[in-house]
């Protein structure tokens, strides 16, 4: 089964987070650093991430928290101890954020009584839909061979599937992967692409859309920090405190220069 996008009027993305290691191929023992911060472009920090819901799992599927977690005005240093070889997933966990009203009409979920809202006339006896942002921001580092097992195990509602090891890439390589909701690929799904180099240069982000089977190909036209990254609305989970939920769930990745 396919599922496709629920579209969003206007695109309202605010702030998303990256997750950027100081290096991509550590070395078993080393300590490294973290910066976890908010904004719209790659990699400059804007705001912190203060959470209690960091999470590191290594490629056997241990988990734990960082050794070290200091927020400061503009971003979030986590410091975490390299303990096993092959590939260590390094993420922010789902964080529940602001809230949130929408409306849906003809199959779009139109934001309403916010300040980004777009004018629309809504039908009277149009039910209001209380919404709550869910947001995961992920990077990977390996030591040794690269390998897959905590890539093909997301856990997250809303998935960035890489069918390209995401440290595996190199400047000018097409990276190839697959949209997922609830575990069933999404068509026709916004994937956005923003890189150091297009801030540096004042470029637009690249934009993207997925095939009937999920799948997106984005080129990798500069090194350095990358983040790809989607969103979109859905019904919220059974309990939640919401009707719906805004979801987002973003891959940072540093592109080697070769």
């Amino acid at each position: 089964m396919v599922l496709a996008a629920i579209v969003v009027s206007a695109p309202v993305w605010g702030d998303t987070a990256y997750v950027k290691p100081s290096t991509s191929s550590p070395e078993i023992g080393q300590r490294i650093t973290v910066e976890v911060a908010f904004n719209d472009v790659c990699c400059e920090p804007r705001y912190p991430v203060r959470t209690d819901t960091f999470v590191i799992v290594s490629s056997d599927g241990n988990a734990k928290q960082p050794e070290r977690i200091d927020n400061f005005a503009s971003q979030t240093i986590l410091e975490t101890d390299v303990v096993s070889e092959g590939t260590t997933l390094i993420s922010t966990g789902e964080r529940l954020g602001r809230k949130g009203e929408y409306v849906f009409l003809n199959g779009v979920y139109h934001l309403i009584n916010s300040r980004d809202a777009e004018p629309i006339e809504i039908p009277d006896n149009t039910p209001i839909l209380t919404s709550q942002t869910a947001t995961v921001s992920k990077a990977y580092i390996s030591v040794g061979k690269p390998n897959w097992d905590v890539i093909r195990n997301a856990s997250e509602r809303l998935q960035i599937i890489p069918a390209t090891h995401p440290n595996m890439i190199e400047r000018e390589d097409v990276f190839r992967g697959v949209i997922k909701f609830d575990d069933k690929p999404v068509s026709g799904q916004k994937v956005v692409l923003n890189t150091e180099q297009q801030r540096l240069e004042g470029m637009d982000e690249t934009v993207v859309l997925t095939d009937v089977n999920g799948v997106f190909e984005l080129r990798m036209n500069h090194g350095g920090g990358a983040q790809i990254w989607v969103r979109m609305q859905a019904p919220a989970p059974d309990g939640a405190s919401t009707d719906i939920r805004s979801y987002t769930t973003a891959l940072t990745v540093l592109v080697g220069n070769e």
